[in-house]
């Protein structure tokens, strides 16, 4: 007899990273923060950060992880893949969230969700990992869950649907 067993969801929160090589689900909330998954699809390794900010130097730290911001985040989520097994050449990336919460308000400073999205992809393209899906913008809120044993990255938005990455 199979037993269809359901997979274990890890959820992570603000500035946190999780890389696993098993057939879990890494689930997180953004809105103008940014869920990356990178995944490495020969050797099933796969991993999650929810940045907050694009760079570290132009905001205060108070101590903060560095996770919190793009310019160290992705970094630190391929080194991570790396030091597990996974090999830089199979590795790929998607990301979604980078929405504009507030769009009646139009002060620049507000534009944290495009801004992010604008440094992660930076930095991929400065570590050579191909960001092969996104969805990014809009104003709305968005549940991002990444199926490590598939690679899917399933986006779900209230009153919108779901779509696979």
């Amino acid at each position: 007899m199979c037993k269809n067993r359901e997979r274990e969801r890890v959820r992570i929160g603000m500035a946190e990273m999780l890389v696993i090589k098993n057939p879990a689900i890494i689930t997180t909330t953004v809105g103008s923060c940014i869920a990356l998954c990178m995944y490495d699809p020969i050797n099933k390794i796969g991993g999650m950060v929810h940045i907050v900010l694009p760079h570290k130097t132009e905001y205060n730290n108070n101590g903060n992880s560095g996770l919190r911001y793009a310019d160290k985040a992705v970094p630190a989520l391929l080194s991570e893949l790396l030091s597990r097994g996974a090999k830089k050449e199979f590795i790929v990336a998607k990301m979604a969230g980078g929405a504009n919460m507030f769009p009646m308000l139009t002060h620049p400073i507000l534009n944290i969700g495009r801004n992010n999205a604008e440094a992660v992809k930076k930095k991929l393209i400065d570590l050579g990992v191909p960001l092969v899906a996104e969805d990014i913008g809009g104003n709305h809120g968005r549940i991002v869950e990444f199926d490590i044993k598939s690679g899917i990255v399933k986006v779900s938005m209230i009153n919108r649907g779901m779509k696979k990455l």
